[in-house]
């Protein structure tokens, strides 16, 4: 395979028109999804923006996230995102600080961080495997100091260039669990896909249990398929179904399919097939191996709202998850219209980057597409 630059017109286009806010981003890619799949019946950019949300009764409250799982902490430089959805992500706030100050609640960690470079932060705690971002305390910069510009892009089968594809009773295995990948899933299908969702036995998608009719929403239409990943039984079922299939979609760090052999490099596929891998910030190392969910990840991309002189706010819930899974369908079914073939690396801080810059070149100020009011 060769590594060129992203070359998918529809997706190109979509995100260089200046959008005046969210909404208009998420309008902006389904619309260019309609015009490659006329007959689809999309969803709106509402219910994109705004389905789990109101299923939860959440959204951000100023420094504090929809789901009141990520903070944005005030640091000597900046600000830090601090995502910590699992109870082990909080075990590792002691060593990450290298302090032995009790470190079991926001107020504390708030008071822990502020004296210290946020930066320099981000950068260890990343290595220890916390979900953090950092965005300096100037907004006026095309980019936060901390974004890692890397563009989606194709790895092209050299051999297997093919006529253009249409995604009518095209095969998808889709690999990932929570938001981005399944959106993209459940877009292809409205388009005329054929989806199975794969899921571990051990590691069962926990968005099932925390927002149960959303979940059902992305998955509607879908075929399960549930596998024991110990097994190597079940191991080489799916890989035969990977190899057979005409989009994979898979949303975990590199490292991961690679242990089990299930990567694509692994396997032996005999024809044209796009493989979406979606990341928090690319395939490229060290980038790999950063952990991100949809808020952190947005703030690593300046997403916020900067109403507040130097006093950011979220926007949306998990913003960087939805506008990822709608412009990761665009680019696979603008892959598959081009007759390409090969790995897709699409990180979530470039599409939430993008879109930064599609409302900011317009003069308008990022605001929360959310109406639901909270209190953290």
């Amino acid at each position: 395979m060769t590594s060129v630059a992203a070359n998918l017109a529809a997706f190109d286009m979509a995100m260089s028109i200046p959008a005046e806010d969210l909404h208009a981003c998420v309008d902006h890619g389904l619309n260019a999804i309609s015009k490659l799949c006329p007959e689809a019946v999309l969803p709106s950019a509402q219910w994109v923006l705004s389905a789990r949300a109101q299923e939860l009764g959440i959204a951000p409250k100023g420094q504090c996230s929809a789901n009141g799982t990520c903070r944005l902490l005030s640091c000597l430089d900046g600000w830090l995102g601090v995502n910590l959805p699992r109870h082990s992500d909080w075990e590792l706030l002691n060593p990450w600080l290298a302090t032995d100050e009790p470190l079991s609640n926001w107020s504390m960690l708030t008071t822990a961080v502020a004296s210290r470079n946020g930066l320099a932060l981000a950068a260890r705690g990343r290595e220890m495997g916390l979900p953090l971002a950092f965005v300096a305390a100037n907004p006026s910069a095309e980019f936060p100091v901390d974004f890692v510009d890397s563009a989606p892009s194709l790895l092209r089968d050299a051999n297997m260039k093919s006529a253009p594809r249409q995604l009518a009773q095209a095969r998808v295995i889709d690999l990932s669990a929570l938001w981005a990948g399944p959106l993209c899933a459940q877009l292809l299908h409205r388009c005329g896909a054929q989806v199975t969702t794969v899921s571990s036995m051990q590691r069962p998608d926990g968005a099932q249990f925390g927002s149960p009719d959303f979940y059902r929403q992305l998955h509607a239409g879908h075929e399960r398929l549930q596998l024991d990943f110990r097994d190597v039984a079940h191991r080489v079922r799916l890989a035969e179904l990977l190899a057979d299939a005409d989009v994979v979609i898979e949303a975990s760090r590199p490292r991961g399919l690679v242990g089990l052999g299930l990567d694509r490099q692994s396997l032996t596929i005999a024809k044209p097939q796009v493989w979406l891998s979606i990341t928090a910030y690319g395939r490229t190392p060290p980038a790999d191996q950063w952990v991100g969910f949809g808020d952190d990840v947005a703030v690593s991309a300046g997403l916020l709202d900067w109403n507040k002189p130097h006093h950011p706010a979220f926007v949306g819930d998990a913003i960087a998850d939805p506008l990822t899974g709608v412009y990761a369908a665009l680019a696979v079914i603008d892959a598959m219209a081009q007759g390409e073939s090969g790995l897709l690396d699409f990180p979530m801080a470039a599409v939430a980057g993008r879109c930064r810059q599609k409302i900011v070149r317009t003069g308008h100020a990022i605001a929360c597409p959310l109406q639901v009011t909270r209190t953290c």
